[in-house]
């Protein structure tokens, strides 16, 4: 994809079924959740998307404009090495990127944070690489 090579765990999970591999295997989500119960609530809640994944780039481009031009901190981001991979659930507003900014492999794992307070979004590291984001999610 553009020259980031997508982690070799995630290409992994996705042929053995533990992530989605389609739009209809990802709806389910929305029904029952891949991320195990024992996990924060907040973390139960990831909506995990099926490939084919599209960079910030991409998205800005399409149908994403708006919402990452007013509040999805694109100064923070080079979208063209910022890929969409999940969010925190329907409604929720927080994508979830592979973050190639360090260079075109092992990605760290960010997602937006909302400060509630009216203050602006801004990208925070949830893992250091996709490896970890998959232990912290116990999937």
């Amino acid at each position: 994809m553009d020259g980031l090579l997508i982690p070799g765990l995630l290409q992994v999970m996705i042929a053995a079924g533990r992530w989605p591999r389609t739009a209809d295997e990802a709806a389910k989500q929305n029904l029952h959740a891949r991320v195990p119960e024992d996990r924060n609530r907040r973390l139960r809640t990831i909506y995990l998307y099926a490939p084919p994944f599209h960079s910030v780039a991409e998205i800005v481009a399409g149908s994403g404009k708006d919402f990452y031009a007013k509040f999805g901190a694109l100064h923070e981001l080079v979208p063209e090495a910022s890929v969409e991979i999940g969010d925190f659930g329907l409604g929720s507003d927080t994508p979830i990127l592979l973050d190639y900014r360090a260079g075109p492999t092992d990605p760290q794992v960010i997602h937006l944070e909302w400060s509630g307070n009216g203050e602006a979004s801004s990208w925070v590291v949830l893992a250091p690489n996709f490896a970890e984001f998959v232990d912290l999610l116990g999937l």
